[in-house]
């Protein structure tokens, strides 16, 4: 295996706690929202998983928040959308 095969499979247990104060610090929401999409995606031990805005908006992120990050990540390729009018998204991890 090389290190750069390595450093992907490299993982970090972070407190969702911990990850709260970090957005309120930095004033960035949207990392939070990130973070939180690969817990949603272990906790449904699938890539592919609902996104309700109810949760998210206890934590960190409002639901205009939430559609700027889902946004930002899909366009830059880490995520696939799909949406619903009414509905919760649902998100697809990509995974390169």
């Amino acid at each position: 295996m090389t290190k750069a095969q390595n450093s992907k499979d490299t993982f970090v247990r972070v407190p969702l706690w911990w990850i709260e104060q970090v957005t309120k610090a930095t004033r960035s929401p949207q990392v939070f929202v990130a973070i939180w999409l690969l817990h949603l995606a272990w906790q449904a031990k699938s890539m592919t998983f609902p996104l309700p805005n109810d949760k998210l908006a206890k934590r960190a992120a409002d639901r205009r928040m939430k559609r700027r990050a889902l946004a930002n990540l899909e366009k830059a390729g880490l995520i696939a959308v799909d949406r619903c009018h009414g509905k919760s998204p649902i998100v697809t991890l990509v995974v390169v």
